[in-house]
């Protein structure tokens, strides 16, 4: 059997995410020590940090204001490049759901903007899926500029983010796992499915997804845990039987390992590779 185009022994993909934050955001942000990038701001300490809301307003172009003591902005919006926010600026999705929007919720603070092709009006204050998107793909500027702490301590604080919102499903998290893998960051893309599953066990893909992920770090036995379950659920999936096939092809052969920086396969992971394959085309012969 061929292997699909799109699915490479060394476990890159053929194609990358485009660079540049689609956004638009709205969140908290911190700098260790006072940065004052507009002349007349009379900046608030925090502890050890001053907060600065900053809002996408470009692929490359950020408005700042301080934040008060009672976790509101103030003051006028100074402008700030995409490479000034990932240098000098930390997210602070936490207190931007847990201080800022209780806060503008109380205090009925409102702050909208309109969306540069539609015109329609938005909530800027709030973590909706918009929102979710374009600090999601912040983080992983932060991870390509070379900022991987940063980008991975954004990722991780979006994964427990609590607000329910309409878009909010294991669609929005499997799609965040894909883009990781594709810049090399399987870890982070593990953790996206596995938080899509909580939505739901029941789809191929997600779980055909975890088994790639895990197979780009050579962790044989997860692969097939969920191989197999992607199996159960299609066992006609063209991309699993194409990974079942790799993983039967690196099994016997040790230079290709050693080419594409692979542990050894253990021999109960290369026996399943072909018991998945026999259960789902009985009568076909196997990848082994």
């Amino acid at each position: 059997m061929s292997i699909d185009p799109h699915v490479s022994l060394d476990g890159r993909l053929n194609s990358r995410p485009e660079r540049g934050c689609s956004g638009p955001l709205c969140c908290i942000f911190s700098t260790a020590k006072s940065r004052n990038p507009g002349r007349g701001t009379t900046l608030r300490g925090h502890g050890r940090v001053h907060f600065w809301l900053v809002r996408q307003l470009g692929e490359d172009r950020y408005a700042v204001r301080g934040v008060d003591g009672d976790y509101l902005p103030f003051g006028d919006e100074s402008h700030i490049s995409a490479e000034e926010l990932l240098r000098h600026y930390t997210p602070e999705v936490a207190v931007f759901e847990d201080r800022l929007l209780p806060s503008a919720k109380r205090r009925n603070y409102r702050l909208v903007a309109a969306h540069r092709e539609s015109g329609v009006k938005r909530q800027l204050l709030a973590m909706d899926e918009t929102n979710m998107r374009g600090l999601f793909e912040l983080g992983m500027e932060y991870i390509l500029a070379g900022r991987s702490a940063k980008g991975r301590n954004l990722i991780s604080e979006l994964l427990r983010v609590r607000a329910p919102f309409p878009g909010k499903n294991q669609f929005l998290f499997n799609e965040f796992g894909i883009n990781l893998r594709k810049i090399g960051y399987p870890e982070g893309a593990v953790i996206c499915y596995r938080r899509a599953l909580k939505y739901t066990d029941l789809d191929d893909h997600l779980h055909y997804n975890l088994a790639r992920a895990f197979y780009d770090q050579g962790q044989w036995w997860d692969c097939m845990n969920h191989l197999a379950r992607c199996f159960e659920l299609n066992p006609a999936l063209p991309l699993a039987r194409d990974l079942v096939v790799l993983v039967a092809a690196l099994a016997g052969n040790p230079a290709l390992r050693r080419k594409y920086g692979k542990p050894p396969v253990p021999d109960g992971v290369a026996g399943r590779a072909d018991a998945l394959w026999e259960s789902g085309f009985p009568g076909v012969v196997g990848p082994g």
